[in-house]
């Protein structure tokens, strides 16, 4: 009953032992939501970069997390019409790449149990156990047969232990290397929600921009369709020649061209927003229809706050400064490995068996032997010579420092030179965007005026064919910078890592008819 006891406390503690080690607490909780750091799983946001906040916190992207449940009821998406809020969710619940970075997250996190287990006590339990005979020669004497033989079977159970007692900072370095890689999966792993985010705002102005061209191919073409009408009403009374009718129907023909091209290229969009979606081309989805577009305003805050803002709100710079930080652990811990190792060793043992020896002189009872045996030591491990192994190992970990310290010094050049990018980029967008519309309002009333001078005979077909050409140009023109302005918005809000949804930007907006 003692050893039944003893045998069920050892394999308890054995087990709160692995439970107390399971870091998968540290990865984020799930695949489809952003990271952010959270005091309960212990890890430190390096010093110097304060204020990360996850897209999940913003307030343009909490209509993500109030269509989560209704989109997540039996995921029948296809009869819901959807925004790019809903479909910016869809995106992080389907797309293998937030899965992909959620298992990396948490393969990182796994890792600190495993460097941490080097502070723990380490048993093994083993036994053998088995069947000998064994032969003696003796004289004949002792023995008539001149030998004897001896028969027996014995269990040898052995409970080993060895516990780390000092090893000046080795493992301690080693958990803190871990820890900082975890911190940075988990940054990267926010990068990639941000990735996917900007890459399904932009598939889904660039679809929006193809549909409204599609439009204003259509818009064309019934345009060109009145224009040949006109020229056969007026050949018919001897007003226009054979040369206007021929050009007339050439620019229906051109007109019908154009749609169909327009048609391919938003059938090629669609396409490629359902992939970044994560969903099959053959997936139908329907769409809320757009009924106006408010502009986003340019921030007004200078370049360099926003640079400053990017500093410390961007998951990349913080995963670089993350595994700086991991690096300076890995180098801490290559020099201790020039230091000793001391040890705990001892092991619990049992000799349980008996032996029977035939042949003496007279028989002799079967011996039994039930007693546990034990030792510990102390034990110091110091490697004098390994042929430079250690030396170079700490210059191998130098050299990565250095690596990771130049990594992050090119990330941060690249960054400030994305965000200035990228404010250029919105700040012409937006120009565009306005000459565009009084590109597009001119020509509607160049084309009204023209079109009705024609048809009333006091205008040249001319005037009208061109009129028709220049409104097509200018509303594909009006089509394209507004959703570039839209796209530009979500590229700045992604260099300054708080990315939103692309049709909120914080600023004074302005609406556009």
């Amino acid at each position: 009953m003692m050893k039944n006891s003893s045998l069920f406390y050892s394999l308890s503690l054995t087990l709160f032992l692995c439970g107390c080690n399971d870091t998968r607490n540290f990865a984020p909780e799930r695949a489809d939501l952003p990271w952010h750091p959270s005091p309960s799983t212990g890890l430190k946001i390096p010093e110097g970069i304060k204020g990360f906040v996850s897209p999940g916190e913003k307030n343009t992207v909490s209509e993500i997390r109030s269509v989560q449940k209704r989109l997540a009821v039996g995921d029948d998406i296809k009869a819901l019409p959807l925004g790019l809020a809903d479909m910016i969710d869809i995106a992080e619940r389907h797309n293998p790449d937030t899965r992909f970075a959620w298992e990396s997250a948490r393969q990182a996190a796994i890792n600190i149990g495993m460097s941490r287990a080097a502070f723990m006590p380490q048993l093994t339990l083993s036994a053998m156990g088995g069947y000998q005979r064994m032969a003696l020669p003796l004289p004949n004497y002792l023995s008539k047969r001149g030998y004897l033989t001896s028969n027996g079977a014995a269990v040898f159970p052995k409970l080993e232990l060895d516990y780390l007692l000092l090893d000046f900072g080795h493992s301690r370095s080693l958990v803190q290397e871990a820890q900082q890689k975890a911190l940075a999966a988990n940054f990267g792993f926010t990068a990639v929600h941000q990735a996917l985010i900007l890459a399904v705002i932009r598939a889904y102005y660039a679809h929006e921009a193809a549909r409204n061209i599609l439009k204003a191919s259509h818009a064309a073409a019934d345009h060109a369709t009145v224009l040949l009408r006109s020229a056969d009403a007026r050949h018919a009374h001897g007003e226009a020649t054979v040369v206007d009718v021929a050009i007339a129907r050439r620019n229906l023909a051109q007109a019908n061209y154009d749609c169909d091209k327009a048609e391919d290229t938003e059938h090629a969009t669609w396409h490629a927003l359902l992939a970044v979606l994560g969903l099959p081309a053959t997936t139908e989805l329907t769409l809320q229809p757009v009924t106006e577009h408010r502009l986003p305003q340019i921030p007004e805050q200078q370049l360099q706050r926003l640079i400053n803002q990017a500093l410390q709100a961007r998951p990349d710079i913080m995963a670089d400064v993350a595994r700086v930080r991991a690096e300076d652990a890995a180098l801490r811990g290559a020099r201790a490995t020039m230091k000793p190792r001391i040890s705990l060793a001892s092991n619990v043992s049992a000799y349980l068996g008996e032996l029977k020896t035939y042949g003496g002189a007279s028989a002799a009872p079967a011996s039994a032997i039930a007693q546990p045996q034990g030792q510990a030591f102390l034990q110091l491990s110091w490697p004098v010579y390994q042929g430079g192994m250690r030396a170079n190992t700490v210059r191998l970990a130098e050299s990565r420092k250095a690596q990771a310290d130049a990594t992050l010094a090119k990330d941060q050049i690249s960054m400030e030179r994305e965000v200035a990018d990228a404010l250029d980029e919105l700040k012409t967008a937006l120009a565009q965007v306005h000459s565009a519309q009084t590109l597009r309002d001119a020509a509607q009333v160049a084309y009204n005026s023209a079109s009705q001078a024609y048809a009333h005979g006091v205008g040249t077909f001319t005037d009208a064919s061109a009129a028709v050409a220049a409104l097509y140009q200018a509303q594909a023109a009006f089509a394209v910078s507004t959703t570039d302005a839209f796209t530009k918005a979500a590229n700045l809000a992604h260099a300054t890592g708080e990315l939103v949804s692309g049709s909120e930007i914080s600023g004074i907006t302005e609406k556009v008819n």
